[in-house]
């Protein structure tokens, strides 16, 4: 096998690669005995069929399983000898093949590249440090626990008014017949939000525990 490194362009590199015809002429050989010993043909014993008669009817999938190992195997080989670890699939350009023929082809490939680890060490960078004044961290406490409710439960004489939380089970009905998702348990609402359902707050101002309310 001859290997000529033809073009080099950064990353991405083109090998050329020649397989001499004897070479090929053994990989052929080699497979055309491993066919003989399996195949069975009418008119010829197990093992005894004439290879040109292999030739005629197997011949052009034998070339291409042949092509298919003998360009694997150079092409690692030849990545491996000159030191080069490919991005990806590499690209096959074959140039020429066939009966008493040299194999010439071409491998297109994008190398991985090459760090040099020491070149971080020359690397400089300012180092920063945030110093927060404990009065703003205190501020900034205050704001997030002013943002938050903090509910308290009621005794049974209060009565709700907005921006209170109210706990409460609901049955709703269309045309006095339930339907799919017309319960629910424990819902809670802050009123004066109007988050549930358009107007259904103001039905519950002026509630009291365990009151029923029907709307």
């Amino acid at each position: 096998m001859k290997v000529t490194v033809e073009n080099k362009k950064g990353l991405n590199k083109d090998l050329k690669i020649s397989v001499d015809k004897k070479t090929m002429g053994n990989y052929l050989e080699e497979k055309y005995e491993e066919i003989k010993k399996n195949v069975v043909l009418k008119g010829f014993r197990p093992g005894k069929v004439p290879k040109e008669i292999l030739k005629r009817q197997f011949g052009q999938a034998i070339m291409g399983e042949v092509l298919d190992k003998v360009v694997k195997d150079t092409s690692v080989k030849a990545l491996k000898d000159n030191k080069i670890k490919p991005i990806g699939q590499p690209k096959i350009d074959l140039k020429s093949f066939g009966e008493d023929k040299d194999l010439e082809y071409i491998i297109s490939v994008t190398e991985v590249p090459k760090i040099d680890i020491n070149l971080f060490e020359k690397i400089k960078f300012d180092e920063y440090s945030v110093k927060i004044n404990p009065s703003e961290t205190d501020k900034r406490i205050e704001q997030i626990a002013k943002n938050q409710n903090n509910f308290v439960d009621t005794n049974p004489t209060y009565i709700a008014k907005n921006e209170d939380l109210v706990e409460f089970d609901y049955n709703a009905k269309v045309d006095g017949k339930d339907f799919k998702g017309n319960e629910g348990k424990n819902t809670q609402i802050v009123l004066g939000k109007d988050l549930f359902i358009k107007g259904f707050d103001s039905q519950l101002i002026g509630s009291k525990k365990r009151s029923n309310k029907k709307s």
